[in-house]
């Protein structure tokens, strides 16, 4: 991917003397964060909406012991033990990528449950090493363009082994959604920095991601 650096201005017009221009990578990495899943800003909202709705409950009763004030209580501590877990997967963008190992199968289920679609096929039993946290976002973000849009999705895969690599074949099933350039450019600065490829045939049937072995 080619590095284009983008200049900001002072007050004449010119290119800013004082900082460095931002580049592509640089602007990527913030496109990054800000999309670590297309659902995220929905979820923030829906789990605050419950925590919400369950604190109003909470203040209407009284602490007499009575069974259903247990209900809105343990409501509440689900939906900020939830919106917690959401914060902390897109605070981890942040931070450095620190390489590790982890099997295919359970990177590329992680990636598929983070936006909602149930994944089909058999991946061999094999490692890639990667970085765990970016590299989820990136396949989450494949795989929610390559099963489209909707609910109750459903994505084939498949996965060989050649060349001290893992090609990873997400089967499109569907229209992409309007996103999708984006989440693809995304996608691909993440898997591209880290070693690896990601590309689609021509005939638009597949979203093939080659990563690293571990």
């Amino acid at each position: 991917m080619t590095d284009v650096a983008i200049d900001h201005v002072d007050e004449t017009g010119a290119p800013c003397a004082r900082h460095p221009a931002a580049t592509t990578a640089s602007l990527l990495q913030l496109a990054m964060v800000g999309s670590r899943a297309p659902a995220f800003h929905h979820d923030c909202a829906s789990k605050l909406q419950g925590l919400l709705m369950a604190l109003d409950e909470l203040s209407e009763l009284t602490e007499n012991g009575d069974p259903q004030l247990q209900r809105p209580i343990e409501a509440a501590q689900h939906a900020s033990r939830e919106l917690n877990a959401l914060l902390n997967l897109n605070r981890a963008l942040t931070k450095p990528a620190s390489r590790g190992t982890i099997g295919l199968k359970a990177l590329v289920t992680q990636a598929a449950e983070r936006v909602g679609v149930r994944l089909s096929g058999e991946l061999p039993d094999v490692t890639v090493g990667v970085a765990v946290s970016p590299v989820t976002h990136a396949l989450a973000l494949a795989v929610d363009v390559a099963a489209g849009a909707g609910r109750g999705r459903t994505l084939a895969v498949s996965a060989q082994v050649t060349g001290g690599g893992i090609e990873l074949a997400l089967h499109c099933q569907a229209a992409a959604p309007p996103n999708a350039s984006d989440s693809l450019a995304i996608a691909t600065f993440v898997v591209v920095r880290d070693g690896g490829k990601l590309w689609c045939t021509t005939g638009g049937d597949r979203v093939v991601v080659r990563l690293p072995a571990g």
